[in-house]
């Protein structure tokens, strides 16, 4: 019995080493942080969660987000909104990224087992010179490299949080923003 419960505890310990494959890599971020942005998906078409953050034309920074509440039987899918983010965002982001280490996120994540349906992710941070790409099926790296993503995710839903109705810069369909 005490074997079976070491197992059951050892298991989650070390599952993301023993049924997790992991490849590619990404360089040590090369400047400061540009933009950024999430995605998390089931099989279905359209994401479950959608963040694109980036400056505009006149450096102000701008969230884009996938709208919570929408029909899933209206045809043209749910909207993109759009939302001024914190002035210092990129700077936060600059700082998750070094206290995390996030450039030892490898570019692919999937499981050992032959997996075909469940959930995809991908995070992509673009910095002045280079870029960490990562993304995985059903499979996700350490859980210290996951809570840096989860940190900017954190300050994304702050500021979508404190949003009103008044902020919203401009909402389009997410297919629409999708094939810009």
């Amino acid at each position: 019995m005490k074997a079976l419960l070491a197992f059951s505890i050892l298991i989650p310990m070390f599952g993301g080493f023993f049924f997790t494959k992991a490849k590619g890599s990404n360089p040590r971020p090369d400047g400061p942080a540009s933009s950024y942005e999430y995605q998390y998906s089931g099989t279905m078409m359209y994401p479950l969660t959608y963040y694109d953050v980036k400056r505009d034309e006149t450096g102000a920074v701008r969230i884009a987000y996938l709208e919570e509440d929408w029909d899933t039987r209206d045809r043209k899918g749910p909207d993109v909104i759009i939302i001024p983010g914190p002035k210092d965002f990129f700077g936060q982001v600059d700082a998750i990224v070094a206290k995390y280490r996030l450039h030892r996120l490898k570019g692919t994540y999937t499981p050992r087992a032959d997996v075909r349906d469940g959930y995809m992710w991908h995070a992509y941070i673009r910095f002045q010179e280079n870029s960490i790409s990562c993304g995985g099926s059903n499979a996700w790296p350490s859980q210290k490299l996951m809570d840096g993503i989860y940190s900017i995710n954190g300050i994304i839903e702050a500021a979508i949080e404190a949003s009103t109705e008044a902020d919203i810069i401009a909402r389009q369909p997410y297919k629409e923003y999708r094939d810009y």
